[in-house]
């Protein structure tokens, strides 16, 4: 019935079409960068996450190491030398487990002594 056809109309339907798909265009831009930067984020935490679990392994580890080889004067029961050998393998680190394999095959307490030196200034120096 109504037929409108003048140019302002036409202009204005025009403009506003633009101005729509631009603002459409920025939406999808920003929702994209929204998107990787939470996954970033994520990301991120699970390495925290990670790292702070590690270092409480490894923390565990040490401290368990001086409680039973460092300060028993004996020697150290077969329970308790499992228990080391399943948590330092728990860490997954192969520096660490073939300093620990070294320790263990040391032939003389000398050896024994200078192997347990590194292997805790390896263990103290993943936690920082």
């Amino acid at each position: 019935m109504f037929k409108f056809t003048t140019g302002l109309l036409e202009k204005t339907r025009l403009m506003s079409n633009i101005l729509m798909f631009l603002l459409l265009i920025g939406n999808i831009f920003f929702s994209v960068q929204y998107t990787e930067r939470m996954k970033e984020q994520v990301f991120e935490n699970q390495l925290t996450s990670q790292t702070e679990a590690d270092r409480a392994q490894i923390s565990h580890f040490l401290k368990f190491f001086i409680d039973t080889v460092i300060n028993t004067q004996g020697t150290v029961s077969f329970d308790d030398r499992v228990k080391l050998e399943n948590d330092i393998r728990q860490i997954h680190n192969p520096e660490l487990t073939k300093q620990w394999e070294d320790f263990v095959g040391s032939k003389d307490s000398k050896t024994a002594q200078q192997n347990a030196v590194k292997l805790m200034s390896m263990l103290v120096g993943k936690m920082v």
